[in-house]
């Protein structure tokens, strides 16, 4: 799985709490401030999911497309050897 940090934001106090060891998924989060639940694992790993997919998404979504179409030019323009297919 992706390198992310396992800091958990209680939605009650915003309080800082972490995943310790190697939880099982169903294994609820206490908040250590307020003693709230704040997840089990398996639902914290699949917004953390989301969350990742949805960042690379967007990298690719909000591409300046006429830079690249600037630079694809410019690379087409250019007379010299291309690799053929």
């Amino acid at each position: 799985m992706f390198q992310r940090s396992r800091k958990v934001v209680c939605p009650e106090c915003s309080g800082s709490n972490f995943w310790n060891g190697n939880p099982k998924p169903t294994d609820v989060l206490q908040c250590r401030y307020c003693q709230t639940a704040i997840a089990t694992y398996e639902e914290y790993v699949r917004v953390a999911a989301k969350q990742e997919a949805e960042r690379l998404l967007a990298e690719f979504v909000e591409t300046d497309v006429s830079r690249d179409l600037a630079h694809l030019k410019a690379v087409l323009a250019q007379p010299g050897e291309r690799a053929s297919a």
